[in-house]
């Protein structure tokens, strides 16, 4: 399934600051549907930066990082991005070109699995794994100054109150607890680890109860707009068929939407698989970042009136609470 606008990409390369940036440009078909503008490329020229390192003085630590941003007056909200087990920073780089052709920042740290493994118990990361994770992405929101600093064309343009989280699979635990999902941890029960500047989150390809620490009452305080994102074909074994449908379920109220892809698989929502799941990634991610982070109306109409539902036909369903 394509995509019906026109995408031109003309690849420049400048060196800024000792890093190589590549630049996107995008335009769209004028006479498209309204109602379809967040499946489409944005208004704004993109520019990917493929190497930072980001000085995490917490931890004496180097943060290796890649950005994808807009270019334009700002101010930009901020999206940092957590890949799954054994990924890598480069993942999503569909997903998170859209985001920032829509007027977001968007920020991948690489993160360090050495050591994790999946086990017939599930997934269970050490402490000190599963803390370096968040750490990371708390790194990034530590560490605007210095991409400020860094990268010359965004300083001043950074909207240090309008932050989010998005990650998938193992990425996906580390949204869901940035946002405040409660863990057991350690010797630590119920422990809420959420960083108070997350406005809200995208978990893809979530993990139910069982897992990471998680219990059914894990997502009881949940109190900030999340989108969930999963797939019909993508089932854990030995877990029931809507196991990763759980913390959509077991969320709080208001504000929490999920949407189900037909046919998507493990790895095919951030365009690095086989699959059409990111034609409907992109629309309803954007859709919600601009309600979320924008407070647009627009953006909550097009997810609960139907826009999404019609745009997505029998590809997907979307549900709201």
């Amino acid at each position: 399934m394509k995509h019906a606008s026109t995408i031109t990409s003309l690849p420049v390369l400048a060196l800024v600051a000792g890093v190589f940036i590549s630049t996107i440009f995008f335009t769209s078909s004028v006479s498209a549907q309204a109602s379809d503008a967040y499946a489409r490329p944005g208004n704004f020229p993109i520019h990917s930066l493929r190497e930072m390192t980001l000085a995490d003085k917490t931890r004496e630590k180097d943060v290796q990082v890649r950005i994808y941003y807009p270019e334009g007056t700002g101010p930009f909200p901020v999206i940092a991005f957590s890949h799954s087990v054994r990924g890598n920073k480069d993942m999503f780089s569909e997903i998170s070109t859209h985001w920032a052709s829509h007027g977001f920042v968007v920020v991948h740290p690489g993160h360090d699995d050495e050591g994790v493994r999946m086990t017939e118990a599930g997934m269970h990361p050490s402490e000190p794994k599963a803390r370096e994770r968040l750490r990371d992405i708390i790194a990034v929101f530590d560490s605007l100054d210095q991409i400020e600093k860094t990268v010359s064309s965004l300083d001043g343009k950074l909207n240090r109150d309008r932050l989010a989280v998005a990650g998938h699979s193992y990425g996906s635990f580390v949204a869901m607890i940035s946002g405040g999902v409660e863990i057991d941890i350690g010797e630590t029960k119920n422990a809420n680890l959420g960083d108070p500047r997350v406005r809200c989150i995208i978990p893809i390809a979530t993990s139910g109860p069982g897992d990471y620490g998680f219990q059914e009452s894990s997502w009881n305080n949940l109190n900030m707009p999340v989108l969930f994102i999963n797939g019909t074909s993508d089932q854990r074994a030995g877990r029931s068929e809507d196991w990763r449908m759980e913390p959509y379920r077991l969320s709080s109220p208001y504000d929490k939407f999920q949407i189900i892809i037909d046919g998507a698989t493990h790895q095919s929502y951030g365009g690095d698989g086989e699959g059409t799941a990111p034609y409907y990634v992109k629309p309803a991610s954007t859709a919600f970042l601009d309600f979320c982070l924008n407070d647009s109306s627009l953006g909550r109409n097009y997810l609960e009136n139907g826009g999404f539902a019609t745009f997505a036909k029998d590809g997907a369903t979307i549900s709201f609470k």
